[in-house]
Formats: C-alpha cells, sequence, structure tokens
C-alpha cells in the first residue's frame, strides 16, 4: 500500500499542472503562447510517464527518460494523425518503457509469459479506451481545467495500473533468466584467483 501512495502526489501535482495549462481556454493557433503552453504540456507528461514507470520498476535513467520522451513525442504526433494510433503507441510503449527503455527485455518478457503478455497488452488497451471515454465525457460535462485535471488524473491512475503490471511481469522474466554456463564458468575462474 505504501508503495501505491508514492504515485499519489506525482499524479496530482501532474493533474494541477495540466489544469493549470488550459486557464483561459486556448484556442489551437501558431501563436507563441499556445506553443508554449503545448511544450509545456508535452514535458509534463514526459516527466510523468518517466517518473511513474521509473518508480514502479524501481529504474530513474536517463535512458528510460530519452525512451520516455521518444514515446510520448510519438504517440501525440501518432493522435495528431489518428486518435487510434496513439492509443497503439501507448500499449506498445508502456512494455519496453517499463523494462528500462530495452526492447531486448521487452521480448524476453513475451517468450516468458506469453500469455500474462497478452492479457497485458488486452488490458492495456481496454483501459486506454476507457480513459479516451472517461476524457470525452469530462469534456463534453465538465470542461476547463476541473476537466483537465479530471482527466489527467484518471490517466494517471490508468498509467500507474498498467506500468506495476509490466514491471511486475518483466522482474518475473528477469529473475527466471537461466544462467548460461559461459557466465558460470567465468564465475568460478574469477572465484580462484
Amino acid at each position: 500500500m505504501k508503495r501505491v501512495l508514492v504515485f499519489v502526489p506525482i499524479i496530482l501535482v501532474g493533474a494541477v499542472i495540466q489544469a493549470l495549462l488550459v486557464v483561459g481556454d486556448p484556442v489551437p493557433t501558431t501563436s507563441w503562447g499556445f506553443m508554449v503552453r503545448a511544450l509545456a504540456s508535452t514535458v509534463v507528461s514526459i516527466a510523468l510517464v518517466w517518473l511513474i514507470v521509473g518508480i514502479a520498476n524501481n529504474r530513474l535513467s536517463g535512458r528510460l527518460l530519452v525512451a520516455t520522451a521518444v514515446a510520448v513525442i510519438a504517440g501525440i504526433a501518432a493522435g495528431v494523425l489518428n486518435p487510434v494510433l496513439a492509443l497503439l503507441v501507448a500499449v506498445i510503449a508502456l512494455p519496453v518503457l517499463t523494462a528500462a527503455g530495452s526492447l531486448k527485455n521487452s521480448i524476453r518478457t513475451i517468450r516468458f509469459a506469453p500469455i500474462r503478455s497478452f492479457l497485458g497488452f488486452a488490458w492495456a488497451a481496454m483501459l486506454l479506451i476507457v480513459d479516451v471515454v472517461a476524457a470525452l465525457l469530462l469534456g463534453f460535462f465538465v470542461t476547463g481545467p476541473v476537466a483537465a485535471g479530471l482527466t489527467w488524473i484518471v490517466f494517471g491512475i490508468s498509467a500507474v495500473i498498467l506500468a506495476v503490471h509490466w514491471a511486475s511481469l518483466h522482474r518475473r522474466a528477469h529473475a527466471s533468466r537461466p544462467i548460461s554456463p559461459t557466465s558460470v564458468a567465468s564465475r568460478i575462474s574469477e572465484e580462484r584467483r
């Protein structure tokens, strides 16, 4: 329970910042004001995902930050083209990010637990679709900064649920990795010295 409480301030601070960025009802234009708000929102999103995934996996690293930035920017670009593509990027990026940004570790996890991985992908897709529906409903019935804040709280909770799930899968796959004979031989030779 204590571990989950670590995520609460991260989610709340991120939601408050995102809510403040929509004060004054900014209209998407090419003005500097809107561009600065969009850039600030992107930076906050990168920081939130990096902190949530890093804490879930006990690895806050520069490599993870770069992978998170690439995933978030790819998700934004995909979302501009088609909202479904943003969901696809999120579903694919989350396992890679929780493996500390390593595609190789993600593939090992999928090989280790293919059914759990498939269920994780399905769970992620369903949860993200529910998040989008919740965001749309909040946008229709609650507007402005309150809707933005509540939307980011919902997204943050979902990110924590999915990050903790994938991090636990990665830990299990890493813990059960067989030891190669060459590594055993090198350990024995080091002990003899």
